[in-house]
């Protein structure tokens, strides 16, 4: 992980992390996210897609509440000490959401069913901070469990990207971290709003 400050109002941020195919294929590939100017970039097996911070902390915390549900269903396992970090991330949004400038809000719709492969899903469409001209404005997007493998999902557009749990723990964790630092960058430096705030330990106090 790359953390560079140039100035004051523009921040850095690169970090990348090796996936598994999992399914029908072997192999690799890279995912990466990066900050720069206010923005995320976030390139999974070649596509890349570009996030606003406040994008950054919806699929954060939708992505740590599908592990947390999925996790107490003895699916997708993980650690106590990431199970404890996962309930953390999925109410940490809030500090992102507090400090991006941004009236616009893009959110997933969350369904939770008792069907095996539908307790907990979440979709929706983000618009494309930037986008070229003859290309969709926005992203569709879909956070669910692979019933087949028992496997978290993200999907977006035409994609289906295909985790185990430290993937997607490691996509959660980073994910709101790039949110944060665009958000910082954001913000400006005399705000008389009472933002949300970590305490000593560790809890969030919201005002």
């Amino acid at each position: 992980m790359t953390v560079k400050s140039f100035d004051e109002n523009k921040v850095v941020f690169v970090v990348e992390h090796s996936m598994k195919r999992h399914g029908c294929t072997d192999g690799a590939y890279l995912a990466s996210l990066e900050v720069i100017d206010g923005q995320v970039s976030f390139l999974i097996d070649d596509s890349e897609y570009c996030f606003t911070a406040q994008q950054c902390a919806e699929v954060s915390k939708s992505l740590a509440k599908m592990l947390l549900t999925y996790s107490n269903l003895g699916i997708c396992e993980g650690s106590a000490e990431s199970i404890s970090r996962l309930a953390t991330y999925a109410t940490w949004y809030q500090l992102i959401q507090s400090r991006t400038l941004s009236t616009k809000r893009d959110s997933l719709q969350i369904c939770e069913s008792r069907n095996k492969g539908f307790e907990f899903c979440a979709s929706g469409s983000f618009r494309r901070p930037e986008f070229p001209p003859c290309e969709p404005d926005y992203y569709k997007l879909v956070i669910a469990l692979d019933d087949d493998l028992d496997l978290p999902c993200l999907g977006i557009d035409d994609r289906t990207f295909r985790l185990n749990f430290e993937e997607a723990f490691w996509l959660v964790e980073q994910l709101w971290v790039a949110g944060y630092l665009a958000a910082q960058i954001e913000q400006p430096t005399v705000s008389t709003v009472n933002a949300p705030y970590i305490d000593e330990d560790g809890h969030l106090i919201c005002y």
